[in-house]
């Protein structure tokens, strides 16, 4: 998921004016955490895609490797980036549109933590769980920052004149913190199945961090659908920003009841220690509440999933450059993570209800997801290397789009004290 909002860049924001590294550098934005969030959904459906072979779990294991570079590269340019120019990370933050993307980033790094959970635990044992569940906390404070630091940017110190569905970014992350934590404790469990419940217990609570304040923004989101309109082209993908928190919130609330339910047959922990002699009645209770709730917002999101598929299909016909390299831009990302955690929540049913309806289902979205990523991966990088891909919002705040540099040479100021360009 990404912001759902990017304009034409003026003629002076051309990487004419600077060389193309620190162009790319100072256009870095959060947003391109997106990218990370496709390519890390795409390699957990190929990981665990119900009609599954071996080669196909092997290019998931490419994927994963190939997403934490890019997580990685991201991270180092985003810190350059609030470093070399002065005020930037001030401006991000209180952009009604750059500030949502910090969402971006909890969530490109949870693909990883969970890969590490699939793949790394199961191969070389209990240190990479427990390596898991250090690199799993410090998503969750990313998570629970991003989350509750936006909602208070958005009431005391942003602008805003609509309602825009990137403001679910940053309330999602908690959703997909809290789904991940479900996947940490259910490998972390063979090895120390009582801390396995303490994390378990820590995502319910996170998971309500999430879930109901994303139910919040969804219904102004309907609403302003109902009296606007759809968002311009530029923002169109957005449409399916919803399914994000419908997908994750009905995958997490699964995993979490399947994890409460094998603490108490396999281990015999409790999650109400205070009823000792109803351990088992009390793990039935939760697993059977998690597949009703899933199956609610799995519900829910179908309709997300089905007005997403309808709004674009409609939309590009009637404007076929909609499908043009020109329209491309770092928001389109939104066709992957968020179908994308729908899809496992779908997987994740078929399992659960031994359904093969729910597994053809999944099947067929999860390979969706997978080739649109594929488009989004290749477009991203050829409109990177021709330099159209990048325009950070937050730079209109300057002129020019050129922030002062910290620490810039005298000699190169050129007498202008706003703009140094090095």
């Amino acid at each position: 998921m990404s912001p759902s909002s990017t304009r034409e860049k003026s003629p002076s924001a051309s990487p004419k004016r600077r060389s193309y590294a620190e162009y790319a550098c100072l256009n870095i934005s959060p947003s391109f955490f997106s990218l990370n969030m496709g390519t890390g959904i795409a390699s957990i459906l190929l990981y665990t895609l119900p009609y599954n072979a071996p080669w196909l779990r092997r290019i998931g294991i490419v994927i994963f490797i190939l997403n934490i570079v890019l997580f990685i590269l991201f991270a180092i340019l985003n810190m350059i980036r609030y470093v070399r120019w002065r005020g930037l990370f001030t401006a991000v933050n209180s952009h009604s549109q750059a500030g949502m993307s910090w969402g971006c980033l909890p969530m490109g790094f949870v693909t990883i933590i969970n890969m590490v959970a699939l793949v790394c635990v199961p191969a070389f044992g209990r240190k990479w769980a427990h390596f898991a569940l250090v690199l799993w906390w410090i998503d969750v404070l990313v998570s629970i920052a991003a989350n509750f630091g936006m909602l208070f940017m958005m009431f005391t110190r942003q602008t805003h004149t609509t309602i825009t569905s990137a403001m679910l970014l940053p309330i999602v992350a908690s959703v997909v913190a809290a789904a991940s934590g479900g996947v940490v404790a259910q490998h972390l469990m063979p090895f120390d199945p009582h801390l396995a419940r303490s994390t378990l217990i820590c995502a319910y609570v996170i998971w309500g961090t999430g879930v109901p304040v994303a139910m919040f923004m969804i219904t102004l989101w309907i609403y302003r659908l109902i009296m606007e309109g759809l968002p311009p082209q530029s923002s169109l993908p957005g449409c399916f920003l919803p399914l994000g928190p419908c997908g994750q919130g009905s995958y997490g609330i699964l995993i979490l009841g399947r994890v409460a339910r094998d603490l108490g047959y396999t281990y015999g922990i409790a999650m109400a220690p205070n009823a000792p002699g109803s351990t088992l009645n009390i793990a039935d209770a939760i697993y059977a509440g998690g597949i009703v709730t899933g199956l609610v917002l799995w519900g829910l999101g179908l309709v997300w999933y089905t007005l997403g598929m309808a709004i674009t299909l409609d939309h590009g016909l009637r404007n076929l450059g909609f499908f043009k390299p020109k329209s491309f831009t770092i928001s389109w990302t939104s066709y992957t993570f968020p179908i994308g955690v729908w899809a496992t929540a779908t997987t994740t049913l078929a399992q659960e209800l031994d359904s093969p309806a729910f597994r053809v289902i999944g099947t067929v979205v999860s390979l969706q997801v997978v080739f649109q990523w594929l488009y989004v991966f290749l477009m991203t990088c050829y409109k990177a290397w021709n330099g159209t891909i990048y325009n950070a919002v937050e730079l209109d705040k300057w002129e020019s789009r050129q922030p002062p540099i910290r620490w810039a040479k005298k000699a190169t100021c050129r007498g202008n004290p706003e703009v140094c360009i090095a």
